[in-house]
């Protein structure tokens, strides 16, 4: 890494250490706090406004390392502060005060991943991965203590809570995982102190009494304590993992002057030779030229290399290289290097490629590639033009490094965001007694539609990841007025129209791509596209296509499956109503979109069907 990119990640990992500092004392504070509204203010009334000045603390030094964002999370702290007076006056609910500390964790650990994607270096790379998974498996310990500790604060069961401790405890099995497959054997051995400690049996054991006994009278103030000191011992492990982070950037910054101040004694041993000592350039010119073959050597070591010439034909290749692709030296010598080409790769990245090589400019872009064997891999790669003393083109120098198993990392970090978005989806719809097959279909529904209207493929990832999250605004309505089998009132229905405020303001300040999906698609899946529609009355195109199509899937599904306040609609009866709303309801287009594919809509019905079962997916 160069000087200045172990600068700018120094920074970063300051940051990275005054954000870790700052979830932790959010996550005891979201713990104590779901404690005091269980409980009606008679636990944890002492230790909270404690815990509520050390977030203080600490968001105050994180704001300084925020830059450009520092506004949004200035915000962000003025919502906190009137959520807390809500906590103090008891005027709020557990599972909203809960999801609140949720989303901010998440949205500060997000920070981590963006670290990460900045870093070339292939050590510190992995080691910042495997930091990133011990918060990910604190935060899941984190969100159980809190549900738990609600539960044996209030001494009776939730069904929300419950189903929030699930939730916490299957993240927190697969980040677990994750981390024990990526820590040093160092941090295993202390990962597995942690484990086998009294405290964590302890915390197992109450987990059983409450999740499968349904047994809630341990003391809530004892469980704080000992999940407590769990995750204390987790963000101790994290801090050290943090400290020798910290150590290599350091050390890389002192190799990184001593290069540079080898270097420049090199030009100037070269200088005083040729001005004062004559008669022995030659000997100096045979010592750099062995230097430089020295440097060649080096890198060929460490990287993955290949030249060619003006044609693309391959004219040197180094042992890395043969090694990754399968073919030996004499297969590859000779040959264009589209030998070892991906079909996934497109023609017009490698067009692309050869107009900036050409004109003699450095390229640099992540490749994937294909072995002899027919597997693939994945390189970050640099092509750089060699010139010669007219400033024309000899030939192309390709410098590689193996990135394959640090993208499958990132992917499965990016899955597990994913997943947890969606599984808050199902939370909404339990709610109202919904089951997760509803918000399933109302993905696959989204997707179908999103496909033939013809949006790109990146807004149709975002529109099937957010999609589920509609209703989510429904945590915030009472049960009596969600679950009502006859008609609302006036006022009730008033206040039912407010999930989808609720949904909206849970995502709306987030900087991230598939969250703000999620904040459009609350707010805008019950307008109407003659206007007719809440909460704002939006016509026509002025209705963001994510609302347009998410509106439709819904009430396509809603009208198939049987609620509290209606039963099943048989399908000649959805067809007719479909048919008579386009263009009051739904979009004229979607609505021809699903009658000319009809097919593909009653073959996701029929598969996540209520009977059907999650394991049927691959």
């Amino acid at each position: 890494m160069t000087y200045q990119e172990l600068q700018t990640l120094e920074i970063n990992i300051h940051k990275s250490k005054n954000i870790s500092l700052l979830i932790n004392n959010l996550q005891k504070e979201r713990g104590l706090s779901s404690g005091y509204l269980a409980s009606n203010g008679k636990l944890f009334a002492t230790q909270l406004p404690i815990m509520q000045h050390n977030v203080d603390s600490s968001f105050q030094n994180f704001i300084f390392y925020c830059h450009g964002h520092r506004d949004q999370y200035i915000k962000i702290k003025r919502k906190l502060k009137d959520l807390r007076l809500n906590i103090q006056n008891l005027s709020t609910k557990v599972d909203f005060e809960f999801l609140f500390y949720t989303k901010l964790i998440q949205e500060l650990q997000a920070n981590y991943l963006e670290v990460v994607q900045d870093v070339n270096d292939a050590s510190l790379k992995n080691q910042l991965i495997s930091y990133t998974n011990l918060s990910f498996s604190k935060e899941a310990l984190g969100q159980i203590r809190a549900s738990i500790n609600a539960l044996l604060s209030a001494h009776n069961n939730n069904k929300n809570l419950r189903n929030m401790v699930l939730l916490a405890k299957g993240n927190y099995d697969v980040s677990l995982q994750r981390s024990k497959a990526t820590i040093t054997k160092k941090y295993k051995n202390k990962l597995g102190k942690i484990l086998c400690s009294s405290d964590y049996k302890y915390i197992q054991k109450i987990f059983h009494n409450v999740i499968e006994k349904g047994l809630y009278t341990n003391s809530s103030k004892k469980w704080f304590i000992k999940s407590t000191n769990i995750i204390e011992d987790f963000y101790s492990l994290e801090q050290n993992h943090f400290s020798d982070i910290d150590k290599e950037i350091q050390r890389d910054f002192t190799e990184e002057k001593i290069t540079f101040i080898i270097v420049l004694l090199i030009f100037l041993l070269i200088t005083i030779s040729t001005l004062f000592f004559g008669s022995h350039i030659k000997q100096n010119i045979l010592k750099n030229i062995k230097l430089l073959e020295e440097y060649k050597n080096a890198v060929d070591r460490s990287s993955i290399v290949s030249k060619t010439d003006k044609s693309g034909r391959i004219t040197y290749a180094n042992d890395e290289f043969c090694k990754i692709s399968g073919y030996t030296r004499d297969e590859l010598i000779g040959n264009a290097h589209n030998m070892v080409r991906h079909p996934d790769m497109s023609k017009s990245a490698f067009k692309e490629m050869w107009k900036t090589i050409l004109a003699k400019k450095s390229w640099s872009g992540i490749v994937k590639n294909r072995t002899k064997d027919g597997s693939d891999y994945i390189v970050e790669v640099t092509i750089n033009p060699i010139l010669n003393e007219k400033g024309e083109i000899e030939e192309f120098i390709a410098i590689r490094n193996d990135i394959t198993e640090l993208i499958q990392l990132h992917e499965d970090l990016e899955h597990t965001q994913e997943d947890l978005i969606y599984r808050m989806g199902e939370i909404g719809e339990t709610r109202s007694k919904e089951t997760g097959f509803h918000v399933r279909r109302v993905a696959k529904y989204s997707e179908i539609l999103a496909k033939y209207y013809g949006l790109k493929e990146q807004e149709i990832k975002y529109l099937i990841s957010a999609s589920p999250m509609h209703d989510i605004g429904k945590v915030g309505i009472a049960d009596n007025i969600l679950n009502k089998p006859d008609k609302l009132t006036h006022d009730e229905w008033l206040v039912m129209k407010t999930h989808v405020n609720i949904g909206y303001d849970l995502f709306k300040d987030s900087s991230k791509p598939l969250l703000q999906t999620a904040a459009t698609i609350a707010y805008e899946h019950h307008e109407k596209y003659d206007g007719s529609g809440y909460p704002r009355g939006l016509k026509g195109n002025e209705i963001h296509i994510y609302g347009r199509i998410t509106a439709f899937a819904d009430v396509f599904d809603a009208l198939g499956s049987e609620r509290c306040y209606k039963q099943t609609w048989e399908d000649e009866k959805i067809f007719k109503l479909l048919k008579e709303e386009r263009g009051k309801h739904f979009d004229p287009q979607l609505v021809d979109i699903f009658f000319e594919h009809l097919d593909e809509f009653l073959a996701v019905r029929d598969f996540y069907n209520e009977s059907s079962s999650f394991m049927k997916e691959s």
